[in-house]
């Protein structure tokens, strides 16, 4: 099946957001999902405009950055709780 830019900058965020609400009990599925709509929301600007790739100079460093810092916490989580579901990260231990 051919997909077409518009169909694809359309289901490339619901991509992420479907992601996102499945698999919100694991950590690093729930970055990964923060990462694609990151991405989609870039692209979706890139498209709009031919003056976003300035814009694409600042985004995709800080989302560097921001993955480098997901999963140094992903890996601290895991380290000291001993998996990586979020709900072993609340700090109520009923």
């Amino acid at each position: 099946m051919f997909l077409s830019l518009p169909m694809f900058l359309t289901l490339f965020p619901m991509m992420g957001m479907i992601t996102l609400l499945l698999q919100r009990k694991q950590f690093l599925m729930s970055l990964l999902a923060l990462e694609i709509l990151a991405l989609a929301l870039t692209l979706l600007a890139l498209t709009n405009s031919t003056t976003m790739m300035y814009y694409m100079l600042i985004i995709l460093p800080m989302a560097a950055c921001e993955a480098s810092i997901g999963l140094a916490l992903l890996v601290n989580s895991t380290r000291q709780f001993g998996s990586d579901m979020l709900n072993n990260l609340t700090m109520s231990k009923w």
